[in-house]
């Protein structure tokens, strides 16, 4: 099932300039007026170019207009289950809890629909024969650096999470051919991951990133994209219910590498868990 219009432009609006934040902010609230009109008409009642509607398209992944209209159209033909409504000041606690499941859930679905299989296998392929693994997250995307660094140690593969992005900028420029690094970034627009993880690719090294489906500055140094895909709301700053949908991702990767050395790695486990039964009361 392919990614909705709507959910297109839900998720990519963040990365666009004003005046395409200003068409995409259109398109939801007018979408089915919009589809019966020509670009000319609808610039003017936007109040801007059609180069800008062109452009905001194409950083969408429509191949131009045309497409996004049949895609909204098709939208209002076979909708899907969207969710429009917001977390609101005075929900109660069941109203808020059943809302924000909804959300995550549908954070998970939607990413699958976008997320391409061949793209995984790639990137299962690259670090179960991985040298070493870096990741890479700031802020939000820290704590899913930091499991999936928990996760994928018990390969075996020695990896490091780095949240400094001065230590990420120094630990990519020593990286090399069969080295992995893994670049996490809601928005893609992080211009320190951005740059550490165009560190790592001059190296020598792979580099994969779990970024969001519209295009962003981060695809331009990666060597394999892992979509997410979800509908951040005013109350779901940071990408939360992304988040939701990265560790899903990492959580595919750690299986898929273990599936190649099942026996290692479920010694792998059974060691760490080993490790730690001292700490516990």
């Amino acid at each position: 099932m392919a990614v909705s219009g709507l959910e297109r432009i839900r998720e990519g609006r963040s990365a666009l300039r004003d005046s395409e934040q200003r068409v995409a902010e259109h398109l939801l609230t007018h979408f089915q007026e919009a589809i019966n009109l020509p670009i000319t008409e609808l610039a003017e009642q936007i109040g801007v170019s059609e180069a800008t509607i062109v452009r905001m398209c194409k950083k969408l992944g429509f191949r131009g207009f045309q497409e996004l209209k049949i895609t909204l159209a098709l939208d209002i033909v076979q909708p899907m289950q969207i969710l429009n409504e917001e977390v609101q000041a005075e929900d109660d606690m069941e109203t808020i809890a059943k809302k924000i499941f909804a959300y995550n859930k549908q954070a998970m679905d939607s990413t699958l629909n976008v997320l391409s299989v061949r793209e995984l296998e790639r990137a299962v392929e690259a670090l179960a024969g991985a040298k070493q693994i870096q990741i890479y997250g700031v802020a939000g995307s820290w704590s899913v650096a930091a499991d999936a660094a928990h996760k994928l140690m018990k390969t075996g593969i020695p990896v490091t999470a780095f949240q400094d992005t001065h230590m990420q900028a120094m630990a990519a420029s020593l990286l090399g051919p069969g080295d992995v690094v893994i670049g996490i970034s809601h928005s893609g627009s992080s211009k320190d991951i951005v740059e550490a993880v165009g560190w790592a690719k001059d190296s020598g090294a792979t580099t994969i990133g779990i970024t969001h489906y519209a295009r962003t500055p981060l695809d331009r140094v990666l060597d394999i994209k892992l979509a997410t895909c979800s509908n951040e709301t005013h109350y779901r700053i940071e990408g939360l219910s992304s988040r939701v949908a990265q560790l899903s991702i990492i959580d595919t990767l750690f299986i898929g590498i273990s599936l190649r050395n099942f026996d290692q790695v479920v010694k792998n486990i059974r060691r760490t868990r080993e490790a730690i039964v001292p700490k516990r009361f």
